[in-house]
């Protein structure tokens, strides 16, 4: 086997044909790695992508003279003659033909590297996209050389080839347009979609039925480049038509083993979720922890139905379904095309949802969701006007289907209260842009907003309002105001509060802080200075301070806590063991407290100012006891454990989550830090929000690519040596070779 592996590789060295392939897969590679990921300084491997469809007509022109040459011009017989086995002497032929594959597939695995120079590269997925790419030329070449082995003639080889790989590469829209919803035909031709499969590997995915596909599909044909070999070995004779029989019902057996193989594999796919690695910086086609446990404890029947032919339904989509279905035997997901069923949507929703949603139903109470596609994804619309079109910014889908599945079993509804009437920051859209983040964050607990001014309110009952939001107020609250804060805090009320420290620094608020100072909060006047450079950030200064979450709701989270203009938070009394106050993000020891924020002439230390750390973001509890307990329990320094258990009755707490800087919770800044500050307000929002179902909020996940800051030096060089030098060189050097051994 060796060598024949040796003795076909001189050979393709020798012809050019090797050199050719090389170069001119590296130069049209090189091209579109030039113009995608230098020029515009995209960092998604364009590429790969584009080399997909190249390959077509590249891979025929490498395999067209692998066997037939040799059958055009006798040298077969002697291999035909010789002691090496036919299976052998297939292997030989087809790891020559891969050894010259991989050297471009190699120069590809430099593209990374390289981009890595001028920005953040996810190389997982990048190379996740170039091992897709490989397994999928590998079944390329194994169908160029049973091709080959069938005809004398390399031109009818390549033609052939060609087709043959056009068709597995269109055949997806091929079934599409006999079918969509599929049937016995499409099913069959499915089998040969050579094409879909490595679009999971492009997406960043590694499915173990992918993986398996091609390898067995290249095995296939292989053993059929073997049959084919194997038949002109033997004379045409009656005694041999008992082998001719043997091999056609061995060809049907491998073909069946094939399937078999295959159907196994998409089961497991389908149902074990360690037989998927999603590779995406994201984790884009994962569902969270949180998400399989919501899903191991549902114990009713859940149906979604995607608003769409299953073959032309979002594929994001279809991954992220295929993961709740494998996470629970109760989620069922079906689909209908929209032109067969038009008015399929009547029994749920009077306006028609956009194509591909999702409508998610409990068929035992009756009870519907609506998820529409442009709530699935988000969107940039600031891009259209440039472009003409909007550029998707993140991807919704589990968030959205947790959210439908609490929702349609639940029976409760409840209301959070948006404070207003003290110009809230979070009014005012010239300061950092809008809150749609916190709200999405909010809404997806199935819970509504309800904006109110607290004159208008005798009180804020905690039967009525599940939480209350004060985001960022610019003027103090009365003493009243104040008052009936406090006094639904202490009948176990939550809070959200946010403060604004910008606009208004240097107002005093004496009763809106009184709510603070009430659970053992206080809050000191003055901006927050990050003077720890690797704390704040270098594109807006010091007032924009990154902190680490350090414990409580910030743990675990995906980035920093990013907090602008954030206010110098501290614990008033330690002693006090009736609050529980945790410190979720601190600023660095260098950090100042700049107390006259207008006459500042530095951020260091001036008079007046005071040194750091300081706490940017933090929780209260209060213990406040049960309803049955006697008042001097109140005074009782035992735990909350002890109180329940004399009481007979679940212990009521008072919580609130603070931050510094109402402008952390903004979409602009939160989006910095992968929305980790709106985590923080999820991870609250699971402890404070008491439903009859278990409810979680999962964020969006990024669809955003880093953005490479290519320099013009580093453009022009690195362009030149991959798209022009090195395919060139490559070409020189098989010319040379082929030249010098026509003159000998």
């Amino acid at each position: 086997m060796f060598a024949i592996y040796k003795r076909e590789l001189k050979s393709y060295f020798t012809s050019v044909i090797a050199c050719l392939f090389i170069a001119v897969t590296t130069l049209i590679s090189g091209i579109f790695f030039v113009y995608y990921n230098l020029n515009n300084g995209l960092s998604e491997m364009y590429s790969v992508y584009q080399c997909l469809f190249i390959l077509v007509f590249t891979v025929p022109i490498l395999t067209m003279k692998v066997i037939a040459d040799d059958r055009k011009q006798k040298t077969d017989q002697l291999i035909l003659t010789s002691p090496v086995s036919v299976g052998k002497i297939v292997i030989g032929k087809f790891l020559a033909l891969m050894t010259i594959f991989i050297i471009p597939i190699l120069v590809m695995c430099l593209y990374p590297l390289i981009l890595s120079s001028f920005g953040t590269i996810a190389f997982k997925t990048a190379y996740t996209n170039i091992f897709g790419l490989f397994l999928y030329g590998m079944a390329f070449v194994a169908i160029g050389i049973f091709i080959s082995s069938i005809t004398e003639s390399q031109v009818i080889s390549a033609i052939l080839s060609i087709i043959v790989l056009l068709l597995g590469y269109m055949m997806s829209s091929l079934t599409g347009m006999i079918s969509s919803e599929g049937n016995i035909l499409t099913v069959i031709l499915g089998c040969f979609d050579l094409y879909t499969p490595v679009q999971n590997f492009l997406s960043g995915v590694i499915n173990l039925s992918d993986v398996v596909y091609y390898i067995s599909l290249t095995v296939l044909f292989l053993f059929f480049t073997c049959q084919s070999i194997q038949k002109r070995r033997w004379n045409v004779s009656k005694k041999t038509i008992g082998t001719g029989v043997f091999s056609t019902a061995f060809i049907a057996i491998a073909v069946a083993v094939t399937v078999f193989v295959n159907l196994i594999a998409s089961q497991i796919t389908s149902n074990v979720s360690a037989a998927s690695l999603d590779m995406t910086a994201t984790s884009l086609y994962s569902i969270t922890s949180d998400t399989k446990s919501m899903l191991k404890n549902l114990d009713t029947d859940i149906n979604v139905y995607v608003m769409a032919a299953k073959s032309s339904a979002d594929d994001n989509i279809n991954k992220t379904l295929d993961r709740f279905t494998a996470a629970s035997d109760h989620i069922h997901v079906e689909y209908k095309d929209t032109t067969q069923y038009p008015s399929f949507y009547m029994d749920y929703t009077d306006t028609a949802p956009t194509a591909n949603s999702l409508i998610v139903v409990n068929e035992a109470n009756g009870k519907s969701k609506v998820i529409d596609y442009y709530d699935i994804y988000e969107m940039d619309m600031s891009s259209y006007y440039y472009t003409g079109q909007a550029s998707y910014t993140g991807y919704d889908c589990e968030g959205q289907l947790d959210s439908a599945i609490s929702y349609v079993q639940s029976d409760e509804t409840y209301t959070i209260y948006q404070i207003e009437g003290h110009d809230e920051a979070v009014l005012d859209s010239t300061n950092f842009g809008t809150m749609e983040n916190l709200s999405e964050t909010i809404e997806k607990y199935n819970g509504t907003i309800e904006s109110v001014k607290l004159p208008s309110l005798d009180e804020i009952s905690t039967e009525d309002c599940a939480a209350i939001l004060i985001l960022g107020p610019e003027k103090d609250y009365s003493e009243d105001d104040a008052k009936k804060v406090i006094d639904y805090l202490n009948n176990g009320g939550k809070a959200i509060i946010a403060l604004e420290n910008m606009v208004s620094a240097g107002v005093d608020k004496p009763n809106f802080n009184s709510i603070l100072e009430a659970f053992n909060i206080n809050v000191q006047d003055g901006v927050v200075a990050e003077n720890d450079a690797s704390h704040y950030s270098a594109q807006y200064g010091p007032w924009f301070a990154f902190e680490d979450g350090i414990a409580g709701f910030a743990s675990g989270i995906s980035s920093y806590v990013f907090t602008p203009y954030t206010a110098g938070l501290s614990q008033s009394d330690e002693d006090n063991t009736e609050i529980t106050y945790t410190a979720l993000a601190s600023t660095s020891e260098s950090s100042v407290l700049k107390t006259n924020v207008e006459n500042a002439t530095t951020y260091e230390k001036e008079d007046g100012d005071v040194d750091g750390p300081f706490d940017a973001v933090i929780s209260v509890s209060k213990t406040l006891g049960s309803e049955d307990d006697s008042e001097d329990s109140a005074d009782d320094t035992e735990s909350a454990e002890d109180a329940e258990e004399e009481s007979g009755e679940e212990t009521k707490t008072a919580d609130i989550l603070v931050f510094g800087s109402v402008y952390a919770l903004s979409d602009n800044m939160d989006n910095i830090v992968s929305q980790s500050n709106t985590q923080i307000v999820n991870n609250a929002l699971k402890e404070y929000i008491d439903t009859d179902v278990e409810t979680i909020s999962v964020p969006a996940k990024s669809l955003s690519t880093e953005q490479l800051t290519v320099t013009e030096s580093g453009s022009r060089i690195f362009g030149t040596l991959i798209s022009i030098v090195a395919p060139v060189i490559v070409l020189i050097a098989g010319i040379a070779v082929w030249a010098g051994r026509r003159k000998r």
